[in-house]
């Protein structure tokens, strides 16, 4: 099954990162079988009816390499899926819709396509198509967040990223359906598909190339009448709130045993009444809430899995430049080490969790999701709750307590701190959970307020965030990591990264990151090793705060066969999903 959070890094709207919590020992993996069999005779045909748990609307931009928003990454997973199928250990693996193939000594990497995939328009998928879509996340005036430092190792592309050159001289089209991308050098994290050094998905190169790159997030061709390569297509859509999708008969995997898949948009807050009443099928990215209310439904099953994902506070202490670095030269309070780590420290993730996310959300240790299993530094303990050493933190650090219970800095100034947060749903209403957040912080004294004294709309609150926006200090928020566990978490937070959305730049950092993909770093023991010292230098410096991890749910009809989350099982979930007899 191909998942959000599979496909790229996405900059993810989390209810869950209302809901911060530890460890409930009660709840286990076991506790969430991750596939489902009726073992009644599947039968073609039928309509597949699946509700998508989200608030607000998909802004319905139809290609990987130029969005930012999840939930249209949800949507968008029956047509455009990944390239590549995976192993369990997160590497490639043979019978996707193409292959990869690794050549360490020549510096370059072999992509094949599969002879008989092609676009829903009948227009073979080529090797043109791979091309063009490494020029749409290199070009400037596409402004993708996919042109990141892994994309930087190929040859040629910084050239063609600042106009000198008009090709890419690192992608060498061998036939129709090879690329051959030729690398500066080769990283370890390379042998992971998702890692951002080969891109996982492919743009129609002959019904884009006479769109203008500027023009082409905005285009009518990429919302309105997209391609697609995968199972499905678009047959009708309600802008940002539903999709009708039917086999796309050009697809070159296996033919969908459904004949229809209805998607629709629907808020948290009614999901779980409309499971009870039958409405769908199938039920993607419940929250805490929902899945209390519908895991004794009889007529569905849930399934789960542990999530590549955190959730997290964040500070933000620099801007971008003209170079589209980060530079961490703002003057904020944030920018003292003893106040992040007091307003990490004094989160109630503990309690919050054990009453409110039924658990499916639990306390990170670091920013490096535990489904990692080794890589995740399982001795770093994190910013559990703890008011005296958060208060100690900053009377030590000259933040002096007033009569009106806030303190003041250093220099005796006083200060209030504003807060970015989108609009979310979870047990209790949004902004009472907020709410929660800003009376553990009285408790040490900072004085902290809501951006515009209101949550903002989630589209509004991307924008902001990726765009350097001005009046705020702190914000709330979760990535969907990518099957790298290294440059998958630390690659966002490289100077260069787009999504160092705090700007934060320090050279032990950066020489920390880099020596995670240097070429000692090819010695999986060194590797890890310096792995866990990000992950300690991180949770110290405190620029990002880590809250949570979780499971990720879903419920499916009991009607359903071929219903897996095993990547093994199949290469995709929504060609091999049927109903039974």
């Amino acid at each position: 099954m191909e998942k959000k959070w599979a496909v790229k890094s996405v900059l993810a709207l989390a209810t869950t990162l209302l809901m911060s919590g530890t460890v409930v020992n009660s709840v286990q993996a076991a506790k969430f079988p991750i596939e489902y069999d009726n073992h009644k005779k599947p039968v073609k045909g039928g309509t597949l009816r699946v509700g998508v748990s989200e608030n607000g609307v998909f802004k319905g931009v139809f290609a990987d390499v130029l969005r930012s928003d999840a939930p249209t990454s949800e949507v968008a997973q029956f047509g455009e899926i990944s390239l590549f199928r995976v192993n369990d250990d997160y590497t490639y693996a043979k019978g996707g819709l193409a292959n990869v193939s690794i050549d360490y000594s020549k510096k370059e990497a072999t992509v094949k396509l599969k002879k008989n995939a092609g676009w829903s328009d009948g227009q073979p998928l080529e090797a043109k198509d791979l091309e063009y879509t490494y020029e749409v996340a290199a070009n400037r005036a596409t402004g993708s967040a996919d042109y990141n430092g892994q994309l930087q190792t190929i040859e040629g592309i910084k050239e063609y990223h600042d106009g000198k050159a008009d090709k890419i001289s690192g992608l060498e089209i061998k036939d129709k359906k090879t690329l051959v991308i030729h690398f500066k050098e080769l990283e370890p994290e390379i042998k992971f598909p998702h890692a951002g050094y080969i891109l996982s998905t492919a743009m129609p190169y002959h019904y884009l190339k006479d769109v203008p790159f500027d023009k082409l997030a905005s285009s009518d061709k990429l919302q309105e009448h997209p391609l697609f390569y995968g199972p499905f297509k678009i047959k009708n859509m309600v802008r940002g709130e539903s999709i009708e999708w039917v086999p796309n008969k050009y697809y070159g995997g296996k033919k969908p045993n459904v004949s229809k898949v209805d998607v629709e948009m629907v808020s948290p807050s009614k999901s779980a009444a409309a499971m009870r009443a039958n409405k769908f099928d199938v039920l993607l990215y419940e929250n805490g809430s929902t899945y209390n209310k519908v895991r004794k439904l009889s007529q569905y099953v849930v399934l789960g899995e542990k999530a590549k994902y955190y959730s997290y506070l964040g500070f933000k202490v620099g801007r971008v430049n003209d170079k589209g670095e980060s530079v961490m030269d703002r003057k904020t309070p944030v920018q003292n080490r003893a106040l992040r780590q007091a307003m990490g420290y004094a989160l109630n993730t503990d309690q919050f969790d054990k009453k409110f996310s039924y658990g499916l959300a639990y306390r990170a240790n670091t920013i490096v999701p535990d489904v990692f299993g080794k890589y995740n530094n399982h001795k770093a303990k994190g910013y559990p709750l703890n008011l005296k050493k958060a208060n100690k933190l900053l009377d030590k650090a000259g933040f002096r307590m007033q009569k009106d219970g806030y303190r003041t800095l250093p220099n005796g100034k006083k200060f209030t701190l504003k807060l970015l947060a989108p609009m979310g749903s979870g047990p209790m209403n949004d902004r009472t959970a907020i709410d929660v957040y800003f009376e553990q912080w009285k408790k040490i004294g900072v004085k902290v307020e809501l951006k515009d004294n209101r949550l903002q709309e989630f589209n509004s609150y991307v924008e902001q965030l990726t765009k350097d926006g001005k009046g705020w200090d702190v914000w709330l928020s979760a990535w969907s990591v990518t099957n790298a566990p290294t440059t998958g978490v630390a690659g966002s937070y490289r100077p260069n990264d787009p999504y160092n959305l705090g700007h934060f730049v320090t050279k032990e950092n950066t020489e920390l990151i880099k020596s995670l993909s240097s070429k000692e770093a090819f010695n999986e023991k060194y590797q890890l090793k310096q792995f866990y010292k990000w992950q300690d230098y991180m949770n110290k410096e405190a620029y990002i705060v880590p809250m949570n991890f979780r499971y990720n749910t879903f419920v499916f009809s009991k009607k359903l066969a071929n219903v897996s989350l095993d990547n093994k099982k199949g290469y995709n979930l929504w060609e091999n999903i049927a109903f039974t007899k």
